[in-house]
């Protein structure tokens, strides 16, 4: 991982990818540094909020399912604490209906296995165009 503090990361997006297989953070995360954005990882959601709290990314890539603390209790923190950040649920599910509570907010969906391409548009549309225009409230 690059040296946040470094002047040219000034200006950079920021994004953490969260995920408890950290083979598959790694992979993610090193795609994205391609691309040019900053990015840090969270194993865990007790990592990931701390880190959300210590210096809030632009956007989250959050796995759904993890153990102790999973991805919809993190969402559910980040709303009521950093609303600005952007999440991204990461998950395997295809029928998320079942498996979401009512009125958590995403602001985008990435299914498992990830193609790189769609992941890499939504991030730059979620960051450009703001979180509006592809919100997705569940149920």
């Amino acid at each position: 991982m690059r040296n946040i503090f470094s002047t040219q990361n000034l200006g950079k997006k920021r994004v953490l990818v969260v995920d408890d297989n950290i083979d598959n953070a790694l992979l993610l995360a090193t795609l994205l540094e391609m691309e040019g954005y900053l990015v840090d990882v969270a194993n865990c959601g007790y990592t990931a909020i701390s880190k959300i709290e210590a210096n809030p990314p632009n956007i989250v890539l959050l796995d759904l399912m993890m153990p102790i603390i999973d991805g919809i209790e993190v969402a559910r923190w980040v709303r009521q604490n950093r609303p600005s950040v952007a999440v991204v649920l990461v998950t395997a599910y295809s029928d998320l209906d079942d498996l979401l509570p009512d009125k958590i907010k995403f602001d985008g969906i990435i299914t498992k296995p990830l193609n790189f391409e769609e992941t890499i548009l939504l991030i730059q549309n979620i960051l450009e165009y703001g979180k509006q225009p592809i919100s997705q409230t569940y149920k």
